[in-house]
């Protein structure tokens, strides 16, 4: 199975990334993409939860236009 995410980068531009597995939930694509594009995890404080959205925008995608869509093989 795998899941193609679309996004919108921050200068506009528009971008596609195929992921394996089922990320069709907003959370479960953002976390693909961020890993899929090797992005650096931002510093967060001890004991605070990763902040999906800081990475995302470090790496210069809106963290609001990121939806996953299921490919079947």
């Amino acid at each position: 199975m795998k899941t193609q995410i679309r996004f919108r980068k921050i200068d506009g531009s528009d971008g596609v990334a195929l992921v394996d597995g089922d990320a069709k939930e907003t959370l479960q694509a953002k976390r693909a993409l961020a890993d899929q594009l090797n992005l650096p995890m931002p510093d967060t404080p001890a004991g605070q939860h990763e902040d999906i959205d800081a990475r995302l925008r470090n790496g210069g995608i809106d963290p609001l236009s990121v939806t996953g869509t299921h490919i079947s093989e």
